[in-house]
């Protein structure tokens, strides 16, 4: 069997890797074992005369000697030990530092982001309060002048209509406590103040006692009508104080009289000085019963009233008069969660008061700077005015306000948190853990040690007992000994690269060598590929398992016998078998070797293929082998890498192929080398001349050879087509009974298993009820109780059937020959309506 593809793929086999096989006995083509008895009993004479006493002195000896190398070791290791446990250590207390110090700045880094954001917060809203109290009182003093024009008054003769309304937008829009209005008298109009209050007072004054004017609460707050100098009396307050204080003269007060003028001059407003209520109690008393403490620090705010909006031809006409209390200002401007945060309010008419928020609200904590030395450098400050020119306010005598803000170690308690400490903790448990399950992997590897000690020391005193010192130390050569002198070995492979392959196959090249490549030249060996014939049709009906089966059969039968015969297997591609005789190890008879090695694989395969057919089919024992021989020159070598393995080179192999591709069926095909191989080893009768040349692609015209060795006088595996003993019709009768043979064997299990249903049916139902007897039926037809349509039935009730007590219980059944007999006559029967139909014929059905 020629197929194309087959012969494609084996003919473009240019490399084969070559399988590791067992060390086999020497054959009897080499005389090295003849030297083994001499070596056993050099070997042996040299331990004989000692005794138990001295081997047991041999192995003290020796244990003490390997004791004494593992203890100088055990100090390098001790030593070693102790500095990674410290360097651990170490690096144990460097993270904890680390992880603490990082996370403590990382809640110092959020408390600063968190103050500068609430302290932005005070400064920014401490800056629109100044400018919206700013703002309002001059929309307030506005409203006074044109009211005053609207109705046509001339000042100080003038009066706000709907005080209370106004007075309560005025002191909703600044958060002040109260405020008051003063009217600037002249000498020449006191004399007409006294009727235009008695006449107007009432319009404004409501339900509450009135005092005759002039009102007198000391003699030097009294209107001193016959005084040359101006008055500032007050004339409306909102909300009305507890007492009255009409016409109160506020111009004695030096800071009422001090920021009254600067106010006028500038223009604008003027915040004053930083008073407690007891300061001020005495011209307002409402405000010690508004303020929570008697002590809380307030500060007036001067508005000037003018008689016109023409700022060339105005005069200031009086003064609004605000009472401001600080603390309203800052509170519930940041969240009542934080707490701590001080302010300090410094002006420049040295006047240091200091806050602290609380819940949200500013607790008034008393005069100077109160706050944590210690968080100054945490300052955030911002001007507390709206100043035009607050260098001519300032030379005015008017007060400059500076708003510093500070945290404490309240507010920065709230970002503190025991995380980096419980993060150090964790970081130095880790490594404690890993310090301990170091120490405790050290311990058992300590005492594996001790155990590996003692069996080495103990195989060193078996080694000492039975071999000399210096054979000893060769064979107990340290490991980086062995990989330098390999190395050395192998660097010089150009002069002897034969044990390289022999060392590589018998895997005994513990170390690669990746420098040098691992490559010999063979220049005699033999190489044969053996490719199964019908293989192709017969995988082809049957099942992926059942044909890896058959292959490992076959192909491990051959590998018992290369390994036998010292023939190195080099793979199965397919179904083609290739090894090859003459390396690694060199042997001068390869073709003869291998020529037998031939005989016996066709031999065998005959044998397996007729014992497998009752396993895979009649048609596996028509399976063969078709055996390709030729001897040449391969380069064997390494290919390093993925998957590397051992590999043959060269136009040798690729002439096996064809040699092999064009032979016969259970016959081997040799070369001309091969047969001069032979012929040179005094086995040329074993070549028979092969009457036609082939044509090989690439080589041209071939004579090749059949094999033909002879055994007992008769020719076994070679021969040309009329050595064949076996006539066409005696081929196909033949056949034809094994495939009867074995139909019948599968109709005989089958049956055995309907039989062993029908009992376990039986046994079971105790009756056979469900079973139809055909022949009661026939009886009754033939003796006229029925017609042939009796025997029709729609519907037979068959038992249900179980495969697995057929299986388990068809073993028990016997068939009789009778029946044996009937089913293979049916066969045969059936086997002889078919004809030789290339699509439907006896074997197929089968």
């Amino acid at each position: 069997e020629t197929g194309t593809q087959n012969t494609n793929r084996k003919q473009n086999s240019t490399t084969m890797s070559l399988a590791t096989t067992d060390k086999v006995p020497l054959s009897d083509y080499e005389s090295a074992s003849e030297e083994e008895p001499g070596l056993v009993m050099t070997m042996n004479s040299e331990t004989e005369g000692h005794t138990s006493d001295d081997g047991s002195s041999n192995t003290r000896d020796e244990v003490a000697r390997v004791e004494e190398i593992i203890a100088k070791e055990t100090k390098v290791v001790n030593r070693w030990r102790f500095v990674v446990i410290l360097a651990m250590t170490l690096v144990a207390a460097g993270v904890m530092a680390a992880t603490y110090i990082i996370m403590n700045q990382e809640e110092e880094k959020a408390f600063e982001n968190a103050f500068q954001q609430y302290a932005s917060t005070l400064v920014e809203s401490s800056s629109f309060t100044a400018e919206t109290i700013q703002e309002s009182c001059q929309d307030f003093a506005d409203q006074m002048t044109s009211s005053a024009k609207s109705l046509k008054h001339t000042w100080p003769y003038v009066t706000l209509p709907d005080l209370d309304i106004h007075g309560a937008n005025l002191r909703k829009q600044t958060n002040s406590v109260g405020f008051a209005i003063i009217h600037f008298l002249s000498a020449q109009q006191k004399q007409n103040w006294t009727p235009y209050v008695l006449a107007n007072a009432p319009s404004w004054y409501g339900n509450s006692s009135f005092l005759p004017v002039p009102y007198v609460l000391t003699e030097t707050l009294q209107i001193q009508f016959d005084s040359p100098s101006p008055q500032w009396p007050i004339w409306q307050a909102d909300p009305w104080p507890v007492q009255p204080v009409t016409n109160l003269d506020m111009k004695p007060f030096d800071t009422v009289q001090r920021n009254g003028l600067a106010a006028s001059q500038l223009g604008e407003g003027v915040m004053g000085e930083i008073e407690d209520n007891n300061n001020i109690a005495y011209a307002f008393p409402t405000v010690g019963s508004v303020a929570p403490r008697p002590d809380e620090p307030h500060s007036i705010f001067y508005q000037p009233l003018y008689n016109n909006f023409s700022l060339t031809e105005r005069q200031a006409v009086g003064l609004v008069l605000v009472v401001l209390r600080w603390g309203l200002f800052f509170n519930n401007k940041i969240p009542k969660d934080v707490n701590g945060i001080h302010l300090v309010l410094e002006s420049s008419c040295a006047n240091v008061v200091t806050y602290e928020i609380v819940d949200g609200i500013a607790v008034y904590k008393g005069k100077g700077d109160l706050s944590d030395k210690s968080y100054k450098s945490y300052e955030m400050s911002a001007p507390f005015n709206t100043y035009a020119n607050s260098e001519q306010a300032n030379e005015l005598g008017a007060c400059l306000f500076l708003l510093k803000v500070y945290p404490s170690s309240t507010t920065e308690d709230e970002y503190k948190s025991a995380l980096p400490i419980v993060l150090a903790i964790v970081v130095g448990g880790i490594f404690v853990s890993m310090v301990l399950s170091f120490l405790a992997y050290d311990r058992f590897q300590r005492q594996r040690n001790k155990k590996v000690v003692a069996n080495a020391a103990n195989s060193n005193a078996l080694v000492t007992s039975l071999f000399p010192e210096n054979i000893r130390d060769r064979l107990l050569k340290p490991v980086d000994s062995v990989k330098d002198n390999r190395t050395k070995r192998n660097n010089s492979h150009f002069k002897s690269n034969k044990g390289h392959i022999k060392t590589f196959l018998e895997g005994e090249d513990e170390v690669a060598v990746l420098d040098q490549p691992i490559a010999d030249l063979f220049t005699d060996v033999t190489v044969m590929m053996a490719d199964l014939t019908g293989f192709t049709a017969w995988s082809s009906q049957r099942e992926p398992s059942q044909v890896f089966s058959l292959l490992e059969i076959l192909f491990g039968s051959l590998d018992q016998m290369a390994k036998r015969r010292r023939v190195f297997k080099v793979e199965t591609v397919g179904d083609c078998y290739v090894c090859v005789a003459g390396l690694p190890e060199p042997r001068k008879d390869h073709a003869q070797v291998m020529a037998r090695f031939a005989r016996e694989t066709i031999r065998k395969v005959q044998l397996l293929v007729k014992q497998l057919e009752t396993t895979f089919g009649p048609d596996t024992g028509d399976l063969g082998i078709r055996i390709g021989l030729h001897s040449g020159v391969v380069t064997a070598g390494v290919l390093r890498g993925d998957r590397a393995r051992f590999q043959l080179f060269g136009d040798t192999v690729n002439t096996t192929a064809r040699i092999e591709s064009s032979g016969q069926r259970n016959r081997v095909h040799m070369s001309q080398d091969t047969a001069d191989c032979l012929a040179k080893a005094g086995k040329g009768h074993w070549a028979v001349q092969r009457d036609t040349k082939i044509t090989a692609k690439g080589k041209g015209e071939m004579q090749t050879y059949w094999l033909s060795i002879k055994d007992n006088a008769q020719s076994v595996a070679s021969g040309d087509g009329s050595n064949n003993w076996w006539g066409d019709a005696e081929v196909e009768n033949n056949k034809l009974e094994r495939l009867i043979d074995w139909q019948v064997e599968v109709f005989t299990r089958l049956l055995k298993q309907v039989v062993a249903q029908r009992k376990a049916i039986e046994k079971s139902n105790q009756g056979s009820q469900h079973l139809v007897r055909i022949p009661a039926l026939i009886d009754s037809v033939e003796k006229g109780q029925g017609t042939c349509l009796d025997e029709v039935k729609e519907i037979i009730s068959l038992p249900e059937f179980d495969a697995s007590v057929a299986q388990s219980m068809a073993e028990d059944v016997e068939l009789g020959d009778t029946v044996i007999d009937q089913i293979r006559s049916y066969i045969r029967t059936i086997s002889c309506m078919y004809r030789s139909n290339g699509f439907h014929n006896f074997e197929h059905a089968c």
